[in-house]
């Protein structure tokens, strides 16, 4: 899970950044922790009571202690952790970057410069940490990321991944084993024999899982009741 602050004196900003950095990481099917600030100090308060955060993205120009200070304050305790500024202040740019900030937006373009900045943020995050999932086939080896599956299904002593684009790939394990190495909360089984990703899901009809790739899968009807219940409730905590 990706730990994220957001802090700015204006409630509005905030609010803004919080649903673009909401929304791109759920498309990504990346978990998320956000946690939001109109006080500089208040998110200082919490960085010396030990809180961890991976992701900062911070108003420089705030009433108390500036954004430029609270970067000196994650610089020196948490030197892993990437910081986005977003300002109005662009005078401010090349100081920033003292301070390894990762990127710097102004707030007349976040609608437009966010989303591509947390893409990049992404990249590295990907880099880091296994969002994918990783396949020896024959001679070399094979990373799946998560958003491009669409569902797993058994075949013999097979787990076959569908991905999106009609591709499919294959792995000796048993679906039980492929389920407990994801371990993401948005993988589910539909029935025994079909692991599906909720993320991918546009909805389902009498016996099929529809997917956003134009693709389905058939499971038992005896599995449709039970597999719309676990749907139903992933997408309310989509909203």
């Amino acid at each position: 899970m990706i730990h994220i602050a957001i802090c700015d004196d204006n409630k509005q900003s905030v609010s803004c950044a919080e649903t673009i950095t909401d929304k791109f990481f759920k498309k990504h099917c990346v978990d998320c922790k956000i946690q939001t600030y109109q006080s500089s100090e208040n998110l200082l308060y919490d960085l010396q009571d030990g809180i961890h955060y991976d992701l900062l993205l911070l108003d420089i120009e705030m009433p108390g202690m500036d954004g430029m200070d609270l970067a000196k304050v994650i610089y020196d305790t948490m030197p892993a952790a990437k910081i986005i500024f977003i300002t109005s202040h662009l005078e401010y740019a090349i100081t920033a970057y003292e301070f390894s900030v990762f990127r710097y937006i102004p707030k007349t373009v976040i609608d437009e410069k966010l989303p591509f900045a947390l893409e990049d943020y992404y990249k590295l995050y990907r880099l880091e940490r296994n969002e994918f999932y990783t396949i020896e086939i024959k001679n070399h080896v094979e990373q799946l990321p998560y958003r491009e599956i669409l569902y797993i299904l058994k075949d013999g002593k097979y787990a076959v991944f569908h991905l999106a684009g009609g591709k499919t790939q294959s792995v000796r394990k048993t679906l039980s084993q492929v389920f407990e190495e994801i371990s993401r909360e948005y993988f589910c089984f539909a029935d025994r024999g079909c692991i599906v990703n909720l993320v991918n899901v546009i909805g389902i009809d009498d016996a099929s899982i529809l997917f956003s790739d134009n693709q389905c899968v058939v499971i038992s009807k005896a599995s449709i009741s039970d597999f719309k219940i676990k749907m139903l409730r992933f997408w309310r905590k989509q909203i």
